[in-house]
């Protein structure tokens, strides 16, 4: 009933409100009273007694508990401005070629740096800075971004001792795909995901920041209220564009007022990410996001490829050591450019800036001058300045002056005919040994085992400290691992005396009685709720000479339990005593007692 309310538009809420109140209505000829009447009917809202309609027990309290937000009488009027249906399918194609490019620049940020899962999931604010930073937007659009390539499988968190968010298999493969399909993905993801990106950086209900790709995050209405929210905008023509985010939120809150307060906030954040994903374009919805609503992704995924420019492998390259790539790049000059240049500005012509530092990163990841200059002259379609040239050549001349390398232990000696012996004997190949001075060589082996190998071959090394001193290098005898501690036997005791036999079999008696009473106490038939005379005459010889006495307790599963008590006092239909070697306080019901038996006596304590 509470999800049919909230799915009433204002007029019909008005209908149910006259019903209610038992009056005529807006207007009982109108042919729209009778509709929403019938539809209010139909969802069980409303019945005729036969005179009126009325409301169903519970509607009235329902409405009083969250009343809807005042809307208008009659359906407002949404504000709209016409564009060419193809142009706009262009303008959000740019939208999409940015999202995507974002998309790829977050998974390489993560890649180099992936930030660490917290221990109640999802990233922290600080990584969520530095992401942000990294790629020159705010911060909502990294959550969106991040949250959007989570839902679409292309991110997850590492399975680690320490957990870290990096990108997945998939993504390798959906960054092989062409532009259209890539966002065909990316844009399935956020219809269906019951994320809210929006949320992020805020207070949560558990009054904490909510963290990017953490559990309070999740919202389960989402993916509902998107199909609301874009359902509004298929409504309009072709190209149609809202005059403001303000008209789309006032249709919503004249559809549903009862849900207006709840989701004008998320709506507006709809709005919003839409546009940076290029659902919508100026917040019109384009041509190729109508036909994804009505089912058919693989042809929205062909409308956008024919929207698309066609990506170009050629760029300009300019004396200020600026290159200009008028259209979107192809994968593979994407890939290069974003090695060797910084992009400054991106849309429909991309500006990238080559420095000396972009030159040393591609220089770092194994590249040599010639093939930044066979990049630059290939792709170029005006020629390389000499200013570039210079450029290049000089990072690569400063390039590997200095080198840095692991190496498992050094051999160093003032003799250089003695270590060239050594490295070129036969018998120590196996340490690898390098020079790297007429004086010093390297190996990757242990010191432990160059130690070892040298002595093995008749040479006599020693071990050397960091501050040059000789020290002694223990090598540490090989152990197996320590067995588990036997098992201990004790040995018996002495035998025990008569009076501990005689208690002994006491006890075991006593648990025959309990077994079965009627043979050893000659019980008369039981009487359901009334115990028998023996046993309250045994209850009060054993509290008046104090004897320990094992009673037998009939269940409520109708199973009988034994237990060892001291009593102390009968009365109010219990009985009262003390478990042995405790103070604890017990008490039992005389009517469920079946049976009492006597453990011992005064002259055995």
């Amino acid at each position: 009933m509470q999800r049919a309310l909230d799915g009433l538009d204002a007029y019909t809420l008005q209908v149910l409100a006259a019903v209610m109140h038992g009056d005529a209505g807006p207007d009982g000829h109108d042919p729209a009273f009778g509709d929403a009447l019938a539809d209010l009917r139909a969802l069980a809202l409303v019945w005729d007694d036969g005179a009126r309609p009325r409301t169903v027990p519970g509607v009235e309290d329902l409405l009083r508990a969250r009343p809807p937000a005042p809307a208008a009488a009659t359906r407002p009027p949404l504000a709209s401005s016409a564009r060419p249906p193809a142009e706009l399918d262009r303008a959000g194609g740019t939208g999409v070629l940015e999202a995507l490019r974002l998309v790829a620049a977050l998974a390489t940020s993560w890649t180099a740096r992936p930030p660490a899962q917290l221990r109640s999931g999802g990233v922290g604010v600080r990584d969520l800075h530095r992401t942000a930073r990294e790629l020159a937007v705010p911060e909502p659009t990294v959550a969106l971004l991040a949250e959007t390539a989570y839902a679409a499988g292309l991110l997850n968190a590492t399975h680690e001792y320490e957990p870290a968010y990096l990108p997945t298999p998939e993504y390798d493969e959906w960054l092989e795909r062409p532009p259209a399909v890539r966002w065909g993905v990316l844009a399935h993801a956020w219809l269906t995901m019951t994320r809210h990106p929006a949320a992020v950086g805020r207070r949560g209900d558990r009054d904490r920041v909510v963290a990017m790709l953490g559990p309070d995050a999740e919202r389960g209405t989402l993916p509902a209220l998107r199909r609301r929210v874009l359902a509004v905008l298929a409504e309009l023509a072709p190209g149609a564009c809202p005059d403001g985010p303000e008209q789309v939120l006032a249709e919503l809150a004249w559809r549903a007022p009862r849900r207006a307060a709840l989701d004008g906030p998320p709506a507006a954040a709809i709005l919003a990410e839409a546009d940076l994903l290029g659902i919508t374009a100026g917040g019109g919805l384009t041509g190729y996001t109508r036909t994804l609503l009505d089912g058919s992704r693989a042809v929205a995924e062909q409308v956008l490829a024919d929207a698309l420019p066609a990506p170009v492998s050629e760029f300009v390259v300019q004396p200020d050591l600026t290159l200009v790539v008028p259209g979107p790049p192809t994968a593979a000059l994407a890939g290069d450019l974003a090695l060797i240049a910084d992009l400054e500005s991106s849309g429909g012509a991309s500006v990238y800036r080559i420095s000396a530092a972009t030159v040393r990163r591609a220089l770092d990841a194994g590249h040599t001058a010639a093939d930044v200059h066979a990049l630059l002259t290939q792709g170029s379609r005006t020629p390389i300045p000499q200013a570039l040239q210079y450029l290049i050549d000089d990072a690569a001349r400063r390039h590997g002056t200095l080198r840095a390398g692991s190496a498992g232990a050094y051999l160093r000696s003032d003799d250089v005919a003695l270590l060239a012996r050594v490295t070129a004997d036969r018998q120590v190949a196996a340490l690898g040994l390098r020079l790297l001075a007429p004086t010093v060589a390297v190996s990757p082996a242990p010191a432990a085992r160059v130690l070892e190998v040298l002595r093995a071959a008749g040479f006599a090394p020693a071990a050397e400290g960091p501050a040059g001193d000789v020290v002694a290098i223990a090598v540490q005898p090989p152990r197996a691992p320590s067995r588990p501690a036997p098992r201990t036997s004790r040995s018996r005791g002495a035998a025990p005396d008569g009076s501990e036999l005689a208690a002994l079999v006491r006890r075991i008696r006593a648990g025959d009685q309990i077994s079965a009473p009627a043979g050893r106490f000659d019980l008369p038939a039981p009487i359901p709720g009334v115990t028998s005379a023996t046993i309250m005459g045994r209850l009060r010889d054993a509290i008046r000479t104090e004897q320990l006495v094992m009673l037998g307790c009939a269940e409520v599963d109708g199973t009988v339990s034994r237990h060892t008590l001291l009593p102390i006092s009968m009365g109010g239909g219990y009985v009262r005593g003390h478990a042995p070697g405790t103070e604890r306080l017990l008490s039992f019901p005389l009517h469920r007692l079946t049976a009492v038996a006597v453990l011992d006596g005064p002259e055995d304590r």
